[in-house]
C-alpha cells in the first residue's frame, strides 16, 4: 500500500505557494481521506472544508451535519454550501458544485479534489461513448485554473481500492451515499456493469488507462503549443485572426487553432457541430456578408478578411453632457479616454452633447478638405458593423465635431488640445486616429 501521507506531502509541496487549502469535502471514502492527510499535514489554519449539499437526499442535512462534526473534531473549518441543481442529473450536480467552490475561492486558494483512479477510468469510457475527441479522452487533469485558484486532484492515480484500504486502517469513517448504486446515473452503471469484469479480466486496468489517459494529455499539450505557436505567427490582436493565414494551413491544423483561441479568449470549448457551424456560416459565408455565429458568451464574426471574437454588442446609450476634460469614462458600449498632448485637439473645458448614430450625420473632417457622411468614413476606417451603432459621437449643439477614434473636425479644434479615443468592449487596446 501507498504510504499516503508522505505521497500527498510530496504533491503539493510542488506547487507554487499557496495561501489557504479548500477541500471539497463529500463526507464519501475518498473525500474523507483526503481530509484526513490535510489535517496530518497542513496548518489547520490554512485549511477550509467545504461540503455541497445537492439537498436530493433524504438524509442530506443529516450528512451536512456528520462533515461539520468530522471537521471540529479535526480542528478543520468547515462551510456547508446548499445548492440547488434543479434536477438529479450528474451533469446538473456537477455545476451546482463548482459553481458553489467559484463562490468562495480567491487568489492564492487551491481547491483539492479527492478524485482517483476509478473516477478517471470511468470518465474516460463516459467520454469514449460519447464521442470526445483526443481532449475529451484524456481525462480529468490533475490540475487546472478554476477562477481566481488553482484547483488539484492529488490522488488521481490511487485506485479506490487503496484509500477505502487506508481509511480503514487508520479507523476513519465515512458517509455511505445510497445513490451510489443506482444504475440510472451512467459512472453507476459502468462501475458495476463494465469496470468490475474489466478488471477481472485485466487486474492491471487502472494502471493502463492511466498510462494512456497521460499519454493523450502529453498530445494535447503538444496541440496547444502548436496552436499558440500558430497564433503568435499568425496575430497581430488577440481578438482578431486573419483568414488568409488561417485558410493557407491544413484543415486539421485550422479547427486546432480555432479552438485554441477561442478558448484562450473566452473560456469556450469549440464542440465539433460548433466548429462545423463556423465553418460553413461564417468562414464560408459569401463575401459581402457580415456573418455572425454564437460562442458561449461572445460572438464569432467575419468583417473584411478577418474573424473577430467580441461580446455581444450592447444596446446603444442614450447619450448626455460631456465636459472635455483629461480622463478616462466607461460607457455601456466601451472606454473613452480623454488625452491631452501637443497635437490638434478640442478645446478644454469645453462642454459637448454624446449622442449616437441617427443615419443621415455628415461631417468635416480635419484635413480631408470636404465634407462626408459618418457611414462612409467608418466603412474608410474599416469599423465593422457591429460597433458602429454604439460608437460615440460628440456634438457641439447640431454640429458633429469628433467621432472619437477616428477623427477631428473643421473648426472645432485648438493646438494642443484634448484628443478622445473609443475603446469598445472586445477591442484590446483605444483606438487612436489614423489606426485601422
Amino acid at each position: 500500500m501507498a504510504d499516503l501521507p508522505r505521497l500527498l506531502a510530496e504533491r503539493l509541496n510542488r506547487l507554487p505557494d499557496i495561501r489557504r487549502w479548500v477541500i471539497a469535502f463529500s463526507g464519501g471514502v475518498d473525500s474523507r481521506v483526503l481530509l484526513e492527510l490535510c489535517a496530518r499535514g497542513l496548518p489547520r489554519d490554512a485549511l477550509l472544508a467545504v461540503h455541497v449539499n445537492h439537498a436530493l437526499q433524504p438524509d442530506a442535512d443529516t450528512w451536512a451535519g456528520q462533515c461539520q462534526a468530522q471537521c471540529r473534531s479535526l480542528g478543520i473549518a468547515c462551510r456547508v454550501l446548499k445548492v440547488d441543481p434543479g434536477s438529479g442529473s450528474e451533469a446538473d450536480l456537477r455545476r451546482a458544485r463548482y459553481g458553489a467552490f467559484r463562490t468562495l475561492l480567491e487568489p492564492g486558494d487551491c481547491l483539492l479534489l479527492a478524485h482517483h483512479a476509478d473516477d478517471q477510468i470511468e470518465t474516460f469510457l463516459l467520454r469514449l461513448m460519447r464521442g470526445a475527441g483526443l481532449r475529451g479522452l484524456a481525462g480529468m487533469p490533475s490540475q487546472r485554473a478554476i477562477g481566481p485558484a488553482l484547483l488539484f486532484r492529488p490522488l488521481l492515480d490511487r485506485t479506490r481500492e487503496e484509500l477505502e484500504q487506508w481509511a480503514r486502517r487508520e479507523g476513519l469513517e465515512w458517509i455511505e451515499d445510497p445513490s451510489n448504486a443506482e444504475a440510472r446515473y451512467e459512472r453507476n452503471w459502468l462501475r458495476h456493469r463494465i469496470i468490475v469484469p474489466l478488471r477481472e479480466r485485466w487486474p492491471q486496468l487502472s494502471r493502463r488507462l492511466t498510462r494512456t489517459t497521460a499519454q493523450l494529455a502529453e498530445s494535447v499539450a503538444l496541440l496547444d503549443e502548436i496552436a499558440h505557436s500558430d497564433l503568435d505567427a499568425c496575430q497581430r490582436w488577440p481578438e482578431r485572426l486573419p483568414l488568409a493565414a488561417l485558410t493557407a494551413m491544413s484543415p486539421p491544423r485550422q479547427r486546432n487553432l480555432l479552438r485554441c483561441w477561442v478558448q484562450r479568449e473566452s473560456g469556450h470549448w469549440l464542440e465539433a457541430d460548433e466548429l462545423a457551424r463556423l465553418e460553413r456560416e461564417v468562414i464560408g459565408a459569401r463575401d459581402d456578408a457580415v456573418p455572425a455565429l454564437r460562442v458561449g458568451e461572445r460572438w464569432l464574426r467575419r468583417y473584411r478578411g478577418e474573424l473577430y471574437l467580441v461580446p455581444a454588442s450592447p444596446v446603444p446609450g442614450v447619450g448626455g453632457t460631456l465636459e472635455v476634460v483629461e480622463g478616462v469614462v466607461t460607457l455601456a458600449q466601451g472606454t473613452l479616454t480623454m488625452r491631452a498632448g501637443t497635437e490638434p485637439g478640442l478645446v478644454p473645458g469645453q462642454r459637448l452633447q454624446l449622442k449616437y448614430r441617427r443615419g443621415g450625420e455628415r461631417l468635416r473632417p480635419l484635413g480631408r478638405g470636404g465634407s462626408v457622411t459618418l457611414k462612409q468614413l467608418m466603412q474608410e476606417a474599416g469599423i465593422p458593423p457591429w460597433w458602429r451603432a454604439g460608437w460615440p459621437l460628440l456634438f457641439d449643439g447640431d454640429r458633429l465635431v469628433a467621432v472619437p477614434g477616428i477623427c477631428l473636425c473643421e473648426g472645432a479644434v485648438e493646438a494642443g488640445g484634448i484628443r478622445p479615443l473609443w475603446q469598445p468592449f472586445g477591442l484590446s487596446e483605444p483606438r487612436g486616429f489614423g489606426r485601422l
